[in-house]
């Protein structure tokens, strides 16, 4: 026997229960093309970003572009000389510059950016020394450019020297490697020299 307060409950319930689960079941279902590329989107989205490392042997005098240890470039470069060497160990970019103005640590004389320059037409600094304190330093100095001397990678008009040690401590470049060089690193990249 039905009662009459249940029959209006039963009734809705069996009614709209097979349409409900109709349409809750397709809601449940993805289109799986769409969930590849939303997946995909999400997996590109949280890869965290390649590590940029540059190896430096002054033996070998060139550099390498690692990206996640797989080597994605290489260049020629003259390194400093044996009075001077380039600092061995692990630096970090710290300045980057487009254009950057020579200033002759003999002369005074100022020498505008151009390929054939003593510095070419980029700088890459990853290390420095202000006094008797280094960049290498476990607490490094502030780097101040009118009290520092600064070392890097640039580019150079002295093409001769690529392949030898003839620098007071830079990393010489052929000024094209060295523009190419300025667009795969940015500051905070690892400079890895070894001898």
């Amino acid at each position: 026997m039905l009662r009459s307060r249940e029959f209006p409950f039963d009734l809705v319930r069996n009614l709209f229960l097979p349409f409900t689960a109709s349409i809750a079941l397709p809601l449940l279902f993805i289109d799986p093309a769409l969930a590849d590329r939303k997946l995909g989107e999400q997996q590109l989205a949280s890869r965290p970003e390649p590590t940029t490392v540059l190896e430096l042997s002054r033996s070998q005098r060139r550099v390498r572009v690692l990206s996640d240890n797989q080597e994605i470039a290489a260049f020629p470069v003259a390194v400093g000389r044996a009075s001077s060497p380039t600092p061995l160990g692990e630096h970090t970019i710290f300045r980057m510059q487009k254009d950057p103005v020579w200033l002759s640590p003999f002369t005074e004389r100022k020498v505008k950016p151009s390929p054939l320059g003593p510095i070419g037409t980029r700088w890459i600094g990853f290390w420095y020394a202000c006094g008797n304190r280094t960049s290498l330093d476990q607490n490094p100095p502030n780097y101040r450019a009118e009290h520092c001397k600064e070392i890097g990678f640039h580019g150079t008009g002295s093409i001769s020297s690529i392949g030898k040690a003839s620098s007071s401590g830079c990393v010489r470049m052929v000024d094209k490697d060295a523009v190419a060089l300025f667009e795969l690193v940015k500051e905070g990249t690892r400079v890895r020299v070894i001898n």
